[in-house]
């Protein structure tokens, strides 16, 4: 037999060997999560097929706004090769980071048997909510409100609330938002950091820019506190959604100011913060209120009274429509000082020195070496991920420390994620060769050519 005979030979016996091989069949039995809100999420799954299935890989996301693909892998611990498989895997959000309430989660596998044959299952999608609870509804245009206790009245105004801060953002700024908001009103403080991870025990609410929610802890009691807490954290969700960018470069003094202009006129006892850090020489420097708001609540309260007061030196002195070119140049992903020198034609420093003139503070003291080393806060706003559980504490004053306490998780919301969902190893599809029948076919065709 010539060279290019056996090589005829060899196709023709592989199309046969690959033309005859059982493709296996892939049912799926079970396919399935459990919620337990606010902690995790755990996906069932059992399959079987005619050929062992040799991997099972869960692909899963949210509805989260994030840059690039948004699609976390997992495989299940211990997996072995079985022809019956029952697998589960378990999304740790203390591990990850909270979702908020009305996340939309989705969740698909991809399975391989040791034929080949893959199978990738229908997308499906689930509401991560605490249903134990009778949420009722009323809604607009841009808001889904849910609450469980008060009158509808009670939801009523605080809807209106909400419309009210669109519309003011809106004259303000130019800022259109054209999505759905979903808010969710927990009878009271306690209520609201038990459907969180890790809230402190003195916030009243939170807002999660990326995913156009926003929770408070409110009873119909304090409804005047409700109102304006909803005007800041709609007033969050619009602008956090306004500017968003993989660069995330929106300094917390803007968002923070912007959000307490709208809430409404200025708190008496913030200015008194104010007028005694300036009095004292301790304002915050505009470079500190760009990086994190501090969680002492101290600071926390100067920056809130310095970032009012900023955001309106800005409006007051240059009106409206810097302050979308503002955003704007956010949103492009440009830093702090590009943004305000492209703007209005000074830094932060230069910003700073024009402020303090205005509100009659002392000149500011430079470093020599603030452009290489400029100061953060001393407190880091985002909790360790491996804290305890916060426990429910008395409802804060509203006039004094929830309205700033729901302002300051904005920024732990705006750190969170991801895309939000946590590394875990890719499980690398397992192909097989047949070097068994490879082998068999080299050897008949060896012997077939001694015997020639």
């Amino acid at each position: 037999m010539t060279h290019r005979s056996s090589k005829l030979l060899l196709g023709c016996l592989l199309a046969f060997q690959m033309t005859n091989t059982p493709i296996g069949t892939i049912d799926i039995l079970v396919n399935d999560i459990e919620v337990d809100f606010p902690e995790s999420i755990t996906f069932y799954l059992e399959a079987a097929s005619t050929s062992p299935i040799v991997s099972a890989e869960l692909e899963y996301g949210t509805d989260t706004l994030a840059c690039g693909e948004s699609v976390s892998r997992a495989i299940p611990e211990d997996y072995q090769p079985e022809a019956t498989i029952e697998v589960e895997w378990t999304w740790d959000l203390r591990r990850s980071g909270s979702l908020p309430p009305g996340t939309q989660v989705w969740w698909r596998w991809v399975l391989e048997d040791s034929t080949g044959a893959v199978m990738t299952t229908p997308e499906q999608w689930i509401t991560f909510l605490d249903d134990v609870i009778p949420w009722k509804q009323v809604e607009t245009d841009h808001l889904d409100l849910f609450w469980y206790v008060g009158t509808e009245d009670f939801a009523q105004q605080l809807l209106d609330a909400g419309e009210q801060a669109l519309i003011r953002l809106h004259q303000m700024t130019g800022v259109a938002f054209d999505e759905t908001i979903e808010v969710y009103i927990y009878a009271s403080p306690e209520d609201m950091q038990a459907a969180t991870l890790f809230a402190p025990d003195w916030s009243g609410g939170r807002a999660f820019p990326w995913d156009n929610a926003v929770i408070i802890g409110v009873a119909p009691a304090q409804l005047e506190w409700g109102m304006e807490t909803m005007a800041h954290e709609i007033t969050h969700v619009v602008v956090g959604h306004y500017t968003f960018s993989c660069f995330d470069s929106t300094p917390g003094w803007v968002d923070e100011g912007l959000a307490m202009i709208v809430e409404g006129d200025a708190d008496p006892y913030l200015e008194s913060i104010l007028q005694d850090a300036i009095d004292t020489d301790t304002l915050l420097s505009v470079r500190e209120l760009g990086y994190i708001f501090s969680a002492d609540p101290d600071l926390a309260r100067l920056s809130y009274a310095e970032s009012y007061s900023l955001v309106t030196f800005l409006l007051e002195l240059f009106g409206d429509e810097p302050m979308l070119a503002l955003l704007d140049r956010f949103r492009e992903g440009d830093s702090e000082d590009r943004a305000l020198e492209a703007v209005y034609g000074f830094d932060r420093d230069g910003l700073e020195g024009l402020w303090r003139d205005w509100i009659g503070a002392p000149p500011m003291e430079l470093p020599p070496d603030v452009e290489a080393t400029p100061t953060a806060t001393p407190y880091p706003t985002l909790a360790p991920i491996s804290q305890p559980e916060v426990q429910g504490s008395p409802t804060p004053d509203a006039g004094e420390i929830a309205s700033e306490a729901e302002s300051e998780l904005t920024a732990q919301a705006s750190e969170r994620r991801e895309d939000s969902a946590p590394g875990f190893p890719l499980c690398s599809s397992i192909q097989w060769l047949g070097a068994p029948i490879l082998g068999i076919i080299a050897f008949a065709i060896r012997r077939f050519n001694r015997s020639l």
